[in-house]
């Protein structure tokens, strides 16, 4: 698939079947992913591939994280397990801290972008990904379950990948709505 084609069919998957995607694919989005532009050459992008048994430690934790804002019945739980267990991956995406404020908003920004080359890249593929943030990425356990160290490096999303259901197409604001020539 060439690269228009695949930006403009990517879309944001919410419920994936548990299909595995293969290796090599997900290598070559990280690949792709290592080739994002970054201020100052600090590639400060890091992205683990989380296994079945730590996903369903990351479960649990989600699980207490929910019940304890709301009562959670069965369906719901069911709805969480299905989110972390069905997805083929689930990779974490993390950026590298610097004490500088600025080097450390165009590091975020290009983390984004790497997300953004390890989509289209994926997308070329036929393959999906959701990339979620949320209370979880933000708790001390998340990081003691990943074994991420918290002072170096900060977890910036969940990217779930595999194939599912693609929702509705989006209506996207008008080229003349966000582009000026001045």
């Amino acid at each position: 698939m060439d690269t228009k084609t695949a930006i403009f069919g990517r879309r944001t998957i919410h419920a994936f079947n548990s299909n595995k995607v293969p290796e090599k694919l997900i290598f070559d989005a990280i690949n792709a992913a290592n080739q994002a532009p970054c201020h100052k050459l600090t590639f400060p992008w890091r992205f683990y591939s989380i296994s079945k048994s730590k996903r369903k430690e990351i479960l649990k934790l989600a699980i207490d994280i929910k019940s304890s804002q709301k009562s959670l019945n069965e369906n719901s739980k069911k709805i969480i397990r299905d989110k972390f267990l069905n997805p083929s991956h689930l990779i974490i995406s993390t950026q590298i801290l610097n004490n500088d404020k600025l080097i450390e908003k165009e590091d975020y920004a290009a983390c984004s972008c790497a997300i953004q080359n390890l989509a289209i890249s994926l997308s070329s593929n036929g393959v999906s990904i959701k990339w979620s943030t949320g209370e979880i990425i933000r708790s001390k356990e998340i990081y003691s379950i990943v074994n991420i160290d918290s002072e170096s490096e900060e977890i910036i999303g969940f990217i779930w990948v595999g194939y599912g259901k693609i929702g509705p197409k989006i209506t996207r604001p008008l080229i003349n709505e966000i582009y000026k020539q001045i």
